[in-house]
């Protein structure tokens, strides 16, 4: 598993690193600065994560390390799900009255955790069910953003892929997270499900560098062949 690990780790940083070169180079990230911030945080967060688990060795240090950019990535994705809906119903008579039920579903969401697991916060559970809290209600979030895009007459064919997109990375760290809570730590069941998160993570950031992947440029169509039939005397 080690070294399936570091490929996983390896391919991680080079498609995180691919997919912020072309946000930046489409200036995509005034259209989805949270996409750039949480690929930006990704990166940042598996260097870090990398230097004090293979420098220092610290296993108190690294769990605290890791459980802060998991919340932090997990809650990043959860706005941006919030965002994408309230831009799907731009045109919509209803999309006021949908920003402020966004808002108090955002308040909502950042309070539960301190009140439905206040009985063991911020231990090791804490977090792992804030994480699965968090991914569960956006993928839940992100089915209605499908369906504002599905009954939009004009759909934004970009903003369906980073939807996409983020339905495979919320939805996949849900399930993750649900199996882990129901394996023992470091067991076969839970390595498997640790590559389960990481592999629907990896797909999708490749659907996102696909969906911001440079337009293929058309060919000019070649001049009209001039022939004597076609030349009037």
């Amino acid at each position: 598993m080690a070294l399936s690990q570091l490929v996983l780790e390896a391919i991680s940083i080079a498609i995180q690193s691919a997919l912020i070169f072309l946000l930046l180079r489409r200036s995509s990230f005034r259209r989805y600065p949270l996409l750039l911030l949480y690929c930006v945080l990704q990166l940042v967060a598996t260097a870090a994560e990398e230097y004090v688990s293979r420098i220092h060795g610290q296993p108190n240090l690294f769990r605290k390390l890791y459980w802060t950019d998991e919340i932090t990535l997990d809650l990043v994705l959860f706005l941006m799900v919030i965002t994408l809906i309230y831009r799907a119903l731009e045109a919509s008579p209803v999309r006021i009255a949908m920003g402020r039920l966004l808002g108090a579903v955002v308040a909502v969401v950042l309070v539960v955790p301190f009140v439905l697991f206040s009985a063991r916060r911020f231990s090791t559970n804490w977090f792992d069910g804030t994480s699965q809290l968090l991914n569960f209600g956006a993928a839940i979030l992100n089915l209605g953003l499908w369906t504002a895009l599905i009954a939009t007459k004009k759909r934004d064919p970009l903003l369906l892929k980073v939807s996409a997109g983020l339905g495979v990375a919320v939805t996949g760290a849900a399930i993750a997270y649900g199996l882990r809570r129901y394996t023992p730590p470091t067991s076969t069941p839970q390595q498997l499900a640790n590559l389960f998160k990481t592999l629907t993570y990896l797909t999708s950031v490749a659907i996102w560098c696909w969906a911001f992947r440079p337009a293929a440029k058309k060919n000019p169509a070649p001049p009209a062949t001039v022939t004597p039939s076609s030349v009037q005397l």
